[in-house]
């Protein structure tokens, strides 16, 4: 440990960044750099500082509220809330709030950038400190936010909108406010075909938020996002594939916010759903995203025969449908692999008309093995083995469909097992068989 003393320098640096901070006839980028200093001496050495806060927390609003020297005082503010030192804001606090608060309507990207990450510093730090009208006021702002248009800054607003909602007992209505500006933004987001990466992992948090706050009813919330598949007349009919695929992930992550029971009970009425003979097509294709999606993330092995109610649905006349079904199949075998990858495996072999849709499958297990995925359960070194002769088996198949996925697979394979597949995918590229060769 260091044995420097610090102490008796605090407040000469104190003094010459605070003599700077409130000089006016300076340049601008002196201006900047003062406020920042100043920032980083309260956020380090603020402990050392309490009776000078009244003094320089007072000037570092007054700057706030300058046009010029905004935005660097907003970054100043960020770096202050997140010292551990939970440094005592209470004489400008609320100020703050309503500076940051109208800063999310102006034109400047920048500045409504930096305005979220501040609030949302400020709210994690000194949240029980914060009055409920000005939470009702940053919720109104946010909802404008929130649109595919600006995926970024959609991202940082449902940020905000979940660390709102993580104190239930102190802000009980909060939950209530954002169900009713922000949730019907986010039902209309949800169906973009725009949405991605963080944007759509920042959106499933905020349902797992939501349907944990107060005073949200579980079944209304899944009813309002899986309605949004279907859409109406006014959102431009049914949503996109791509939008399919995001409101199953959503769906998902809500059942697993709202606990077992009602992720079972969701998981038994999908089942349902697909048993019903005369089920529109749209709710069925809806049903096996879900199921794989819930599949992927929760060991659903103690639902009977889920496997061979998915597998059915390989007859079906529609190709979409076929396609989500071994898309499912394939993500509830990552939930419990040594129940479901011997399944998939004994069906490729015995059954040849549904070749090309159990490799789809394989291919999904595969691909979540391949990518990082936080508890995602290893292949093991046999089940390797068993899928990688299965694949040099399929390789000469005579359906140049089944060969394009089986060398999809033998890709990801390769990122997961080099050391093993690369020199038996070189042996194989003298093989005598074309369709070997270029498999």
């Amino acid at each position: 440990p260091s044995v420097f003393d610090y102490k008796p320098y605090v407040h000469p640096i104190y003094n010459t960044i605070l003599k700077r901070l409130t000089a006016q006839d300076q340049d601008q980028e002196v201006k900047e750099c003062a406020i920042s200093c100043m920032g980083l001496v309260i956020a380090i050495l603020g402990d050392q500082l309490t009776h000078e806060l009244g003094t320089c927390l007072p000037v570092l609003l007054d700057r706030l509220r300058n046009e010029i020297t905004r935005l660097t005082t907003v970054k100043a503010f960020a770096t202050i809330a997140e010292s551990p030192l939970r440094i005592d804001l209470s004489c400008v606090l609320e100020q703050v709030i309503m500076e940051l608060t109208t800063f999310l309507r102006k034109a400047n990207r920048a500045l409504r950038q930096a305005s979220l990450s501040t609030l949302n510093a400020l709210l994690v730090s000194y949240g029980d400190r914060i009055g409920p009208s000005s939470y009702e006021s940053i919720i109104t702002e946010l909802s404008s936010l929130i649109s595919d248009s600006d995926l970024h800054m959609t991202a940082l607003a449902l940020e905000l909108c979940c660390t709102m909602m993580v104190d239930k007992d102190r802000h009980a209505n909060v939950g209530s406010v954002v169900r009713e500006r922000v949730l019907p933004q986010a039902l209309i987001l949800v169906r973009s075909s725009l949405l991605q990466g963080q944007a759509l992992q920042t959106l499933q948090s905020f349902f797992a938020s939501l349907v944990q706050s107060a005073n949200t009813s579980f079944d209304t919330l899944l009813d309002a996002l899986l309605s949004t598949a279907r859409g109406s007349a006014a959102a431009g009919g049914p949503a996109s594939k791509q939008a399919f695929y995001s409101i199953a992930q959503c769906a998902a992550v809500l059942c697993l916010a709202a606990g077992d029971a009602k992720c079972s009970s969701t998981v038994a009425m999908l089942m349902d759903i697909l048993k019903g003979s005369n089920s529109h097509a749209v709710t069925t294709l809806l049903a096996l995203l879900c199921l794989g999606e819930i599949g992927r993330r929760k060991d659903l092995s103690f639902h009977a025969n889920i496997e061979s109610v998915i597998i059915e649905l390989f007859q079906s006349s529609s190709e979409e449908i076929k396609s989500a079904a071994s898309y499912s199949l394939g993500n509830i075998a990552v939930g419990n692999l040594s129940k479901y990858l011997p399944f998939i495996l004994s069906h490729i072999d015995s059954q040849p008309k549904q070749q090309y849709l159990l490799l789809l499958s394989l291919k999904e297990v595969i691909t979540r093995q391949s990518s990082y995925e936080i508890g995602k359960v290893e292949l093991q070194d046999v089940d390797v083995q068993k899928i990688l002769s299965l694949l040099f088996t399929h390789c000469e198949s005579e359906e140049e469909g089944v060969r394009n996925v089986v060398a999809e697979c033998l890709g990801k394979l390769a990122l997961i097992e080099p050391d093993k597949l690369v020199p038996a995918l070189q042996v194989r590229t003298a093989s005598p068989s074309a369709f070997t060769r270029a498999t």
